[in-house]
């Protein structure tokens, strides 16, 4: 046998499905071959890009047909390529085979090729680009994202998500130049640098991949599902010629394109206010970096006031402070770009570390509660509970002295998780708080759910307690429901006096807002 003997016999053990996801995924070019061993009725991409034809072209050709494309293809040994070996497969009452060309001796195990897709690698379309550049050359860089990718991904399992990619990796390739080949970046990240084209043209080819890929959509398990892209473009001019540059121009336009609705294309211009945000974006991520290795970041301290009598221990809650221009700011870029490429459970676990080790400097009798801030982010984070415990430990720090606060909306957006982690830090002996209480549309629902210790009412119905009636009755029944199941409350957003007093006389217990205390430096790096 001439092909790769591992996939051969590969192909041979496994069944219908797992077979044909196998030969979807092969980077060796691949053929799907009726029992009269000539019918092609499906080839994979690999072999689409190797023989630089359309998809439809090659299914309509005979196997004899698609040896000599492969025989007339520029790269390897094209007697080796275009020989190869039929494999049969188990299909049920009609048999079929895979027809596995040989693999190509140039090109071994390299880099350059993408095992899921087949097509080419980050690695493979960087150098490209990079020779083009430096050659002075002209043209556009395409991005593509897949909308709905970690979603089929996360629902269905790994093989169906390389399955997707697969396909769209093959569509893709089928409906470009010939001689211009697209890239699997990874994950649902493809891309293709397109020479000698301005953007009007490439806003044209992108549309029709948009188009069919949204008409084609994606099939498994017997079922039909929608499938889009977001899709960014940028000139090689309009990224001054650097390869650095021109990514990241392309990525922030396809983050446009998701921002503003995905399915959709964006074209990278400077003057672009939303593009201008996501650049932003990206520039605070190495600041976010750089902040994770070298703890560069300030823990601020806000003190939570008592409205009732015998409240006991002192109450603060941890904020954090990032250096700006001005000093020590409010971090919204910064936690923006932190969520943005997933780093904000590293700076929560940070904040966790770097707050206990402080309490822990202080006399056991004299720490307070510290409240600490968890991002939605965390709430998948299942070994954070068992990282808190070992902190504690560590700093010899008492349970109830924290309090993890979560915001009602992450809560919402991933309850099962949320319960979870609220049970397991209950577990520990620590306290929890929802944060924003009011601001969804089912917030009393879910405090059945979530076995808080405090609920935190939302600014919002603070700040005009005293205008507006609705709001007014809204905090009293906030207080009232929280009395009931034996909650805490806290008005956060606290800015004068009679809000105060109107707030002890409704029950709030804590009050807090820069009326009462504005944040101060407690942990400087």
């Amino acid at each position: 046998m001439s092909g790769n003997p591992e996939n051969e016999v590969l192909v041979s053990r496994l069944g219908p499905d797992s077979a044909m996801a196998l030969f979807l995924s092969l980077s060796q070019p691949a053929a799907l071959v009726d029992s009269d061993g000539e019918t092609v009725l499906a080839v994979n991409a690999a072999l689409v890009q190797r023989c630089g034809h359309a998809e439809q072209e090659l299914q309509t050709a005979g196997l004899t047909r698609l040896r000599q494309l492969l025989h007339d293809s520029p790269p390897g040994d094209r007697d080796q390529l275009a020989s190869g070996s039929l494999v049969p497969a188990a299909s049920g009452d009609h048999p079929v085979s895979f027809w596995l060309a040989a693999a190509d001796p140039r090109e071994g195990n390299n880099r350059d090729r993408d095992p899921i897709t087949g097509l080419h690698t980050k690695h493979a379309i960087e150098a490209r680009i990079r020779d083009l550049l430096a050659a002075g050359k002209q043209g556009v860089l395409i991005r593509f994202e897949v909308d709905q990718f970690k979603l089929i991904n996360d629902a269905f399992g790994r093989e169906a998500g390389n399955h997707l990619l697969g396909c769209l990796g093959r569509l893709i390739a089928s409906l470009l130049p010939v001689d211009q080949a697209p890239a699997h970046l990874g994950g649902d990240d493809f891309a293709v640098a397109l020479i000698d084209v301005d953007v009007d043209r490439a806003w044209a080819i992108a549309e029709g991949v948009r188009l069919q890929i949204a008409a084609q959509g994606f099939e498994w398990g017997g079922r039909g599902y929608g499938v889009t892209t977001s899709i960014g473009i940028a000139a090689f001019a309009d990224a001054f010629q650097d390869y650095g540059e021109l990514m990241k121009a392309a990525d922030s336009a396809c983050e446009a394109a998701k921002t503003r609705g995905r399915n959709r294309i964006e074209i990278f211009h400077r003057e672009d206010r939303e593009l201008r945000r996501v650049r932003g974006e990206q520039s605070w991520g190495g600041r976010v970096l750089d902040a994770l290795e070298d703890n560069r970041f300030a823990l601020f301290r806000q003190r939570i006031e008592p409205l009732q009598s015998g409240v006991g221990r002192e109450h603060w809650e941890i904020l954090l402070r990032v250096r700006g221009a001005s000093g020590w700011t409010s971090p919204v870029d910064f936690v923006v770009a932190a969520e943005r490429y997933g780093l904000m459970p590293q700076m929560d676990r940070r904040v966790i570390s770097r707050t206990l080790r402080e309490l822990s400097k202080l006399p056991k009798d004299a720490r307070p509660v510290m409240a600490i801030n968890l991002s939605g982010n965390s709430l998948g984070d299942r070994s954070l509970a068992a990282y808190i415990e070992r902190m504690l430990e560590l700093n010899e720090v008492e349970p109830s002295t924290i309090r993890f606060e979560i915001t009602e909306t992450a809560a919402i957006a991933n309850t099962s998780r949320a319960v979870e982690l609220v049970n397991a830090l209950r577990a520990l002996g620590c306290r929890v708080a929802l944060d924003d209480f009011g601001a969804g549309m089912s917030s009393f629902s879910y405090l059945k759910a979530l076995e808080v210790d405090m609920i935190k009412i939302d600014g919002s119905f603070v700040r005009t307690l005293l205008s507006d009636a609705v709001d007014a009755a809204t905090v009293e029944s906030m207080v009232q429901i929280a009395a009931l199941r034996g909650l805490q409350t806290v008005a956060e957003c606290v800015e004068d006096a009679a809000s105060l007093e109107r707030l002890r006389e409704l029950g709030v217990d804590f009050a807090q807002g820069f009326y009462l205390h504005r944040p101060e430096p407690w942990s400087l790096p």
